[in-house]
């Protein structure tokens, strides 16, 4: 986790950031995450970007505290997560942070309330509403990039590449 690495080892990895044109790290949404990376963020005219897993569905979780430790913090929402852990849908997340969020993690997953809760399921056999959530990037053309997120049992005659392949041709349909 980057906010647990040395002063030095933060300079580093944001100057190589800098170095490859990347627009920032990313860490674990946590207090002491975004307490300690903002900053470093600022530091570099960079972002510290929060990658959130099941938090939203903690009790007490509030994302606003995590953003306010600095101007530089950013969410990468993970969409699957979100839906996976709250059964809520992630595009009032995304309306409400879309300046706040720089990139998005997609997965496909079923709810808290389904017979095999928060589990990973390829693209189209879950219920994370993402066409709901490319439409609403798609018609808003806020500047989040879309990451797939692979964390599905992959079948055994098929491999990673092959899988990838399949969640981008899944999500393309939805945009045509």
């Amino acid at each position: 986790m980057p906010s647990s690495w040395s002063d030095e080892e933060i300079d580093y990895a944001y100057n190589a950031t800098k170095a490859l044109g990347a627009y920032g790290i990313s860490d674990e949404a946590s207090v002491a995450a975004c307490k300690r990376l903002g900053k470093f963020a600022e530091k570099h005219d960079s972002l510290a970007i929060y990658h959130t897993h099941g938090q939203f569905g903690e009790p007490g979780f509030d994302v606003d505290t995590l953003l306010s430790y600095s101007p530089a913090n950013r969410l990468n929402l993970d969409v699957g997560h979100y839906f996976g852990a709250t059964g809520k849908h992630p595009n009032d997340v995304i309306i409400k942070y879309h300046d706040r969020i720089p990139m998005i993690h997609v997965k496909d997953k079923t709810g808290p309330d389904h017979a095999t809760p928060n589990a990973n399921r390829p693209f189209g056999q879950g219920g994370t509403p993402i066409a709901d959530v490319l439409l609403l990037l798609k018609k808003e053309k806020w500047p989040i990039d879309v990451f797939v997120e692979l964390e599905y049992d992959i079948p055994s005659d098929s491999d990673p590449v092959k899988e990838v392949i399949k969640c981008i041709d899944y999500m393309r349909n939805i945009l045509e």
